[in-house]
């Protein structure tokens, strides 16, 4: 990663570390890490300092962070200890849904439960889990609230069997090998089960993304990794998969619509899967939502390069060579996919940031089903449904509207159009680095100030030369008529 002057991390920096580790280990998104509102790299005004400030009680140890951010930067074991604290606060809100979802069965902590039993909280629990957002603090909700969701989960949430049936698997595999368990037991399985529930609910994601590739649009070359409206529409009113509904105006503002061509909109495949839209479970310190691919090419891509910046041939060469679900390794990259890897590198002084837009936007082309399109900061609003709704009711396209975007459409075949571009006009030489004030070993104020260290120096020098060469001209006679100018 970046590092500044003093080779510690940057409070955006050390954010953006921290979203990585939390999606790889637990699938777990962190709310006061990321906005909603821009670009997924968007950190400039994010800092882990704020979920201390939130929820540690002990001013003291936020303020030593703090500091530490201000003066020097985070090192490594700094983020770690931060990464250590969300987990327990992770851990202490959870603790708080088991003690819930025990009343709202009506027994107490000292109770022992026989395996049914606690299969029974297992389900409330669960049911909080997922259909908590939007009801406050797990510390106010009641149990008849709790009951009224564990109700109303099969309704709301058409996966609930699945789910249940993983979440018991999970019991079954990790509880005791006994008939009964106490309160301690109880919690450790059920952590266990949160834990993986980030990865199992993405399995979900991957059948969503197979179904849009499916109908991918063929009839443009440049139309890897998108799906034409209609077909969109298509999926959901005659091949029944309902959670493709979304009316275009939600869409929109998911940055899930590609518009360039105003006469073709298409949904693209990546950014609608990693939409806020498709997050099924939430606490107060994350979401779990579909697990982002793109950062698993990333993270190979960083331990092959081992460096933040790279230039466009180290970059080509080892992008070539990283496989991913739809896109074999060992290929061939394309003339115009390698020409704007040199613009972003030119862009750059020569170097390609890899925690930047410009190249997450490479990325998108070099991955078009993975990896997502990133907007320009402050061109869309991602909301959640609950949000949307608040503004505008419903986030779905009546049927009537689909069906009219249906018939409205060409009849879809195989062929190629006479638009033989490559790449979508939505491509934009705008940046938005990571971190912007670190680059590379040295960051721009680092930069700044050896530069201003030389001007010192150089001065000093002719300062000196000057000196010197007006001793030897005073005491030389044949330097006479030589002005002290043309020596310095």
């Amino acid at each position: 990663m970046p590092k500044n002057e003093n080779g510690r991390l940057e409070q955006q920096t050390a954010s953006y570390m921290l979203h990585r580790f939390f999606v790889r280990r637990h699938g777990w998104f962190l709310k006061d890490l990321q906005s909603q509102n821009e670009t997924f790299l968007t950190w400039s005004t994010s800092s882990p300092i704020q979920i201390l400030e939130q929820h540690v009680p002990d001013k003291l140890v936020v303020n030593t962070f703090r500091d530490r951010v201000n003066h020097v930067g985070l090192d490594l074991k700094d983020v770690a200890a931060v990464a250590s604290t969300i987990e327990h606060l992770a851990r202490g809100e959870a603790l708080k849904r088991l003690r819930l979802s025990y009343s709202t069965h009506g027994v107490i902590q000292r109770d022992i439960l026989s395996k049914q039993e606690a299969l029974q909280v297992l389900h409330i629990y669960m049911s909080i889990y997922i259909l908590g957002y939007g009801y406050g603090n797990i510390s106010t909700m009641t149990p008849k609230v709790a009951r009224a969701l564990d109700d109303q989960i099969l309704e709301l949430f058409p996966a609930w069997p699945q789910t249940q049936q993983f979440s018991e698997e999970v019991f079954d595999s990790f509880a005791p090998k006994r008939d009964y368990l106490f309160f301690g037991e109880v919690e450790s399985v059920f952590a266990e089960i949160t834990d993986r529930y980030g990865h199992y609910q993405d399995i979900e994601c991957r059948e969503m993304k197979d179904w849009l590739a499916s109908v991918e649009d063929n009839r443009s070359a440049d139309g890897a990794g998108r799906v034409r409206l209609p077909d969109f529409y298509n999926l959901a009113l005659n091949e029944g998969r309902w959670q493709f509904s979304e009316s275009r105006e939600y869409l929109r503002q998911l940055g899930a619509l590609d518009e360039s061509d105003i006469s073709n909109p298409r949904v693209i495949i990546p950014n609608y899967v990693y939409a806020p839209s498709n997050c099924v479970a939430s606490s107060a310190y994350y979401s779990v939502c579909c697990l982002d691919e793109c950062e698993g090419i990333l993270g190979v891509l960083e331990q092959k390069l081992s460096v933040p910046k790279a230039s466009a041939a180290a970059v080509a060469d080892a992008v070539r060579m990283i496989p991913s679900s739809t896109v074999s390794g060992n290929r061939t990259l394309p003339p115009w996919l390698l020409h704007r890897l040199d613009q972003i590198a030119s862009h750059h002084y020569g170097y390609v940031p890899i925690h930047g837009r410009l190249f997450l936007q490479w990325l998108h082309y070099a991955y078009p089903r993975e990896c997502h399109f990133p907007h320009i900061p402050g061109t869309i609003n991602r909301k959640r449904p609950e949000d949307f709704e608040e503004w505008k009711n419903t986030t779905e396209a009546s049927k009537e509207e689909m069906e009219r975007i249906i018939n409205a459409s060409k009849i879809r075949d195989t062929s190629i159009d006479e638009d033989t571009r490559d790449e979508s006009p939505m491509w934009s030489m705008t940046e938005d680095l990571v971190a912007p004030h670190g680059f590379g070993l040295y960051s721009w104020r680092r930069l700044a100030s050896l530069l201003h260290c030389r001007e010192i120096a150089l001065t000093l020098a002719s300062l000196s030369f000057a000196f010197a060469a007006h001793r030897i001209y005073k005491t030389k006679p044949e330097f006479e008529g030589v002005t002290v100018k043309h020596f310095v």
